[in-house]
């Protein structure tokens, strides 16, 4: 054969993607809902010390941002933003503004948030956040 066929249908390249198998997936789910419940709880925690009504927000994924917008001292409704392509942006800005005084007012550095962009790393600094 001088030229080689290549079977390039979607349905082939779906079916060539999956072939790994489940346990890879299975992991990273579960390390996943670690991930989630261990940062949930810790802000949960966090949003205790500083006195939150609905500290329980914490667990639900976009009241979470709710309480961080409120307990940091910025509008809540810039949650809608979020939603909004471009005011996005802004809205993230805020939501950072908002986590820098959360770090103020529990007394830490707030040079630490930037600490939480190395994996592994972010975990113990929001174990501290929470718990020292």
């Amino acid at each position: 054969m001088l030229f080689q066929t290549y079977n390039l249908s979607l349905i082939y390249l779906i079916a060539q993607a999956n072939r790994s198998g489940g346990a890879g997936g299975f992991l990273g789910f579960i390390i996943g809902i670690a991930a989630y419940i261990f940062a949930s709880y810790c802000f949960y925690k966090i949003y205790q010390k500083l006195g939150e009504p609905n500290a329980w927000f914490a667990w639900i994924p976009i009241l979470n941002n709710w309480i961080m917008y409120k307990a940091g001292d910025q509008s809540p409704w810039w949650i809608i933003g979020l939603f909004i392509p471009f005011v996005n942006i802004v809205a993230v800005v805020f939501l950072i503004i908002a986590f820098v005084n959360i770090v103020k007012k529990l007394g830490k550095n707030p040079w630490l948030i930037l600490l939480m962009i190395i994996p592994i790393v972010n975990f113990v600094i929001l174990y501290q956040f929470a718990f020292g």
